[in-house]
């Protein structure tokens, strides 16, 4: 999955060179009308071309382009298809806003780059909670959407680490520098799958409250809070791993505990120092907490703790309340879309439309509490026993790694003299 956002320079343009120079030279020694040979051999290769294209608009910017350009476009199309799986998707970004033939030949290349990505570069976790689509159906937007999920994954991952850590590594040896690489590694199909709840999450109470008839005295854009939806929470979880299910609950609780330990005041600044900062304020409230982590998913919280400071994100918190107003931002259409909301006519009923947002005590919680029962047989009797600790010492992140990450101990061994860990 690494290739879904390194970048590297194409490869194999330069061979493609010699060899279409090749053939034409090899056209050229037979001694026949060479301009004429030349075209017959040219207009064969375009028109094998043209069934990946629409129209002639790719044979006239094969005949009038670069050398480079026109013996890429010479290539057969098995030829095209295997140069393209060899690419980065960011290279692949780029070379559809080379020209519109090219944009067009990736677009038709859609399901063949979908099977070999599927096949070759992507685990199993994501094929698992996000299966391909048919073949026919294959489309190059779903490797795009699947790489803004892995990018949000990786970016989250990071603002974790940074807030974990700190200024720790300045002062350790490589040892331990290797073994917090090794973590960093584990974290990422974490976040993955906790990404993935909160999007079916959303998908659920975005499908509840829009398209809905209403009574007309109840119409009026209003975002509210709503009870648990345990029922629907369980058939998501059906998909993640059920040998992992409580580590992708950890993770969930650990993000939640980050995001609101950065969205509350420092503790450390005196009275003067808050009225100086804009400090002064309220944490923020468990609904908007709710409402950025439903409707944004990781990749608007991920944004939410790369802010420097407090001030900042709780600006980019109200921005992004704010902005999905449509009675406060003529952009707001632009912002459902981007969650997910692309009919019209949903589009056009969000205006008139009352969505709930769960209540944060109410996500993903109550269906672990069940699952803990003594009664159901979901979770073995040790993790039973251990969830109640867990969840009192609100050292999730040093459960799923098994081990003190700043110490470098077992998580059972606990020093009551040192309190450096409390936000673990």
């Amino acid at each position: 999955m690494d290739r879904f956002r390194r970048a590297s320079s194409p490869v194999g343009n330069g061979r493609a060179v010699v060899i279409g120079g090749d053939r034409e030279k090899s056209s050229g020694k037979k001694g026949l009308s060479f301009g004429r040979a030349a075209e017959i051999f040219q207009n064969k290769l375009i028109a094998s071309f043209r069934s990946v294209r629409r129209g002639g608009l790719g044979e006239e910017l094969a005949l009038n382009g670069s050398p480079l350009y026109r013996a890429f476009l010479l290539l057969p199309n098995e030829l095209l298809v295997q140069v393209l799986c060899e690419l980065f998707i960011a290279d692949i970004l780029a070379l559809r806003r080379t020209s519109r033939a090219l944009n067009e030949l990736i677009t038709a290349c859609g399901p063949a780059l979908v099977r070999f990505w599927v096949k070759h570069k992507m685990g199993t976790l994501h094929t698992r909670l996000y299966p391909a689509p048919k073949t026919n159906e294959a489309h190059f937007h779903y490797l795009l959407a699947m790489r803004r999920r892995h990018i949000a994954s990786i970016r989250l991952t990071r603002e974790l680490a940074s807030f974990v850590l700190k200024d720790t590594l300045k002062h350790t040896n490589q040892r331990q520098k290797q073994l917090w690489a090794s973590v960093y590694e584990k974290m990422i199909p974490l976040v993955f799958g906790v990404g993935y709840f909160l999007e079916e999450h959303r998908r659920v109470l975005l499908e509840r409250d829009l398209g809905r008839i209403r009574p007309r005295s109840h119409i009026g854009y209003d975002i509210c809070t709503t009870p648990g939806i345990t029922v629907q929470e369980r058939k998501i979880l059906k998909k993640l791993d059920p040998a992992l299910r409580l580590q992708f609950f950890y993770m969930y609780c650990f993000i939640l505990q980050v995001l609101m330990r950065k969205l509350r005041p420092p503790t450390y600044a005196g009275s003067v120092e808050k009225v100086f900062c804009g400090w002064h304020g309220k944490p923020a409230c468990v609904e908007d907490i709710a409402f950025v982590l439903i409707l944004g998913g990781v990749g608007a919280i991920a944004k939410l703790l790369a802010c420097e400071n407090y001030s900042e994100r709780r600006r980019l918190l109200h921005s992004f309340i704010t902005r999905l107003s449509p009675h406060e931002n003529v952009r707001w259409r632009e912002h459902w879309r981007d969650l997910g909301v692309t009919s019209h006519a949903l589009l056009d009923d969000i205006p008139c439309s009352s969505i709930g947002i769960t209540q944060l005590d109410q996500i993903w919680t109550p269906l672990i509490v069940e699952g803990m029962s003594a009664q159901s047989m979901e979770f073995t009797q040790h993790e039973k026993d251990r969830y109640a600790e867990v969840v009192a010492s609100r050292n999730f992140l040093n459960e799923l790694m098994g081990y003190d990450l700043l110490r470098g101990r077992p998580a059972e061994e606990d020093d009551s003299d040192d309190g450096g860990d409390d936000e673990l």
